[in-house]
C-alpha cells in the first residue's frame, strides 16, 4: 500500500483558525486538492493508497491526518469546503491530544500528536522512503515497492537542512521530471506509475 505524507508547515492545527486560513497566505485549501487527486477515482477512492497530511502550524504538537483508502468512510460533501470543513473537524477531535496519541474517528480516518521528522523516522523503520527531487533518477527507472511512502511539501519548499537529514537517514530521492509541480499533481503522475505497472 503506498503513502503519500505532506508536510504541510503554514496549516493551522487550531480548527477555527485552520478554516480562517482557506484563501489566506497559508494557502491550506490545497490540501483538499491533494485529498481528491490521491484517494478518488471514478466511482470509488483507492483501497490501496494511504494519505496523511502533517499540519505543522501548532501551539503544542503537529497533527497528523491519517486516510486509509481501505477504510475510509464517506465523506458527505466532495466539494473543496466539505473537504476543508472534514480536516477542521479532525483537528476538532484532536484538540486533546498528548504527544503521540492517537485517535481512530468514526469515518475511519485517524488523527496522531506527532511531527513529521519522527513520523519519517517510525516509516522508515520498516518500509522504503522517497522523497521527490528533480535531478534524481526518473521513476520510470526504477523499481517501487508496493508499499513505497512519498514525502511532499506544501508550497514552501523544504529546507536545505532537512533535505540532507533526511537523505542521511535512508529516504531516497526519485524524480517526475524535469518541472516543479504542485503536490496535487505529484501524487496523480506517481498513481499512474503504480496503475500501469498493474496492466499484464
Amino acid at each position: 500500500m503506498a503513502e503519500y505524507i505532506i508536510r504541510a508547515r503554514k496549516a493551522p492545527t487550531d480548527p477555527k483558525k485552520f478554516l480562517g486560513a482557506i484563501g489566506a497566505g497559508s494557502h491550506v485549501e490545497y490540501l483538499a486538492q491533494i485529498v481528491v487527486n490521491t484517494l478518488f477515482v471514478s466511482k470509488g477512492h483507492r483501497s490501496d493508497t494511504t494519505l496523511t497530511l502533517v499540519l505543522e502550524d501548532a501551539k503544542d504538537y503537529s497533527k497528523a491526518i491519517t486516510l486509509d483508502g481501505a477504510s475510509l468512510g464517506s465523506i458527505p460533501d466532495m466539494s473543496e469546503s466539505g473537504i476543508l470543513l472534514t480536516i477542521s473537524n479532525c483537528l476538532k477531535s484532536a484538540i486533546a491530544l498528548e504527544k503521540e496519541e492517537c485517535i481512530s474517528l468514526d469515518n475511519g480516518i485517524e488523527v496522531q500528536a506527532i511531527s513529521f521528522e519522527h513520523l519519517v523516522k517510525v516509516r522508515l523503520e520498516t518500509r522504503s522512503v522517497f522523497l521527490l527531487d528533480k535531478k534524481a533518477d526518473d521513476i520510470r527507472d526504477c523499481t517501487l515497492p508496493d508499499d513505497a511512502v512519498f514525502l511532499l511539501t506544501d508550497h514552501i519548499p523544504m529546507p536545505r537542512k532537512t533535505f540532507k537529514s533526511l537523505r542521511r537517514q535512508g529516504v531516497q530521492n526519485v524524480s517526475l521530471g524535469p518541472v516543479m509541480l504542485h503536490a496535487s499533481q505529484c501524487v496523480v503522475l506517481i498513481q499512474n506509475e503504480y496503475d500501469r505497472a498493474t496492466i499484464v
